[in-house]
């Protein structure tokens, strides 16, 4: 028993011995107190507040389309959103589905908007009573049929977006790493931009590309003189396709609810309708990249490059050792490096990708 006793008193002993000792080093590795710089900070090493030299645009919002089920997701997407940007701007949400949001939903939304959230409901989110294409799948494929079509084009004529002109599309689960220098917005605005992308892949040729090029054959005059064409296809075979990818992208309304890209959108849809087994899963994706490479100026459309955003496994990481001041994410795994994107073939001279459409008929 007494061999017990010393060997316990033992034990206590070396446990408050290592006690010390690691309390010791904590203290020994307290970071030293940080020098007082008279010299001018940048605008990445000041103050978050300090970051904000412009004024909301107005007539523009965030938007989602989502359900009630992706309340944890939308929660992340919009934590970071606010921690980065808009509680510095607080430009205002709208939120839209097809099934009623619930209470706890809006709730929990409108505690963590810094800004106005408006919460409505999409009327015509089933296909049209006269599409009478064989449809594909089961019901959760329709579904994502009605989706992709409803990003299309049909979403900018919403009642809920009647007063806004420009918007910022928000994808449930989608991760913002970096606080923002400036305003995506008041960039649209300054250099009237009507479309911003941060990601863009090269895909295969989509299926409506024959379609395309019936919308060229007899609508050349909506045909914009320095477009972006050439910037779609990055081999000389035309057997893949670049593609802006839409679920994070900023957008001028004006530009979705013109007649020419009403146009388009209505004839690839008359022509091979979205709920058809043709079609691949990114029809919006597809449509939003013809209509933008088609219809707009070069010049009018930018890269959001110096942006860090990711969603499941792309992301786009700016590599500017200013801006990674303010980052946690990787420059090197960053999407515009892989081999099939065509972010970096964006280039600072835009109106040198276009070529006349009417060369590829």
């Amino acid at each position: 028993m007494a061999i017990i006793g010393r060997r316990a008193w033992r034990l206590c002993g070396m446990v408050a011995v290592i006690t010390m000792l690691v309390l010791w080093r904590t203290r020994s590795y307290e970071p030293p107190a940080r020098a007082v710089s008279t010299a001018p900070t940048t605008r990445y090493t000041e103050p978050l507040a300090a970051l904000t030299a412009t004024p909301r645009v107005p007539s523009a919002c965030f938007l989602f389309i989502t359900r009630t089920m992706s309340l944890t997701k939308v929660r992340r997407t919009m934590f970071d959103i606010e921690q980065r940007f808009n509680s510095r701007y607080h430009y205002p949400y709208v939120f839209l589905s097809e099934r009623q949001f619930s209470d706890e939903f809006q709730l929990n939304v409108r505690n963590i908007a810094s800004s106005p959230v408006t919460f409505a409901l999409i009327n015509n989110w089933s296909a049209p009573r006269n599409d009478n294409s064989t449809h594909a799948g089961s019901n959760s494929a329709l579904g994502f049929r009605n989706m992709v079509r409803y990003w299309a084009h049909s979403f900018a004529t919403h009642p809920a977006l009647a007063t806004y002109t420009r918007v910022w599309r928000l994808e449930p689960g989608a991760h913002f790493p970096c606080d923002f220098a400036a305003d995506p917005f008041r960039r649209m605005h300054k250099h009237k931009l009507q479309y911003a992308f941060a990601i863009s892949l090269a895909s295969p040729a989509p299926t409506v590309w024959p379609h395309a090029l019936d919308f060229l054959r007899h609508s050349s005059h909506l045909l914009h003189a320095s477009n972006s064409m050439a910037w779609l296809f990055p081999s000389t075979s035309n057997s893949s396709v670049c593609q802006f990818l839409t679920n994070s992208e900023l957008v001028d309304l004006r530009f979705i609810r013109s007649p020419a890209y009403t146009a388009l959108f209505e004839l690839i849809d008359r022509k091979l309708p979205f709920h058809h087994s043709q079609w691949t899963n990114d029809d919006d994706v597809t449509v939003r990249s013809l209509a933008v490479a088609l219809l707009l100026d070069a010049s009018q459309v930018a890269w959001l490059d110096g942006s860090a955003y990711t969603h499941d496994l792309l992301s786009n990481c700016p590599a500017d050792p200013e801006l990674q001041k303010r980052c946690h994410c990787d420059p090197s795994e960053s999407s515009h490096l892989l081999p099939m994107s065509c972010s970096a073939r964006w280039t600072t001279a835009p109106r040198s990708l276009h070529i006349d459409p009417l060369d590829l008929l």
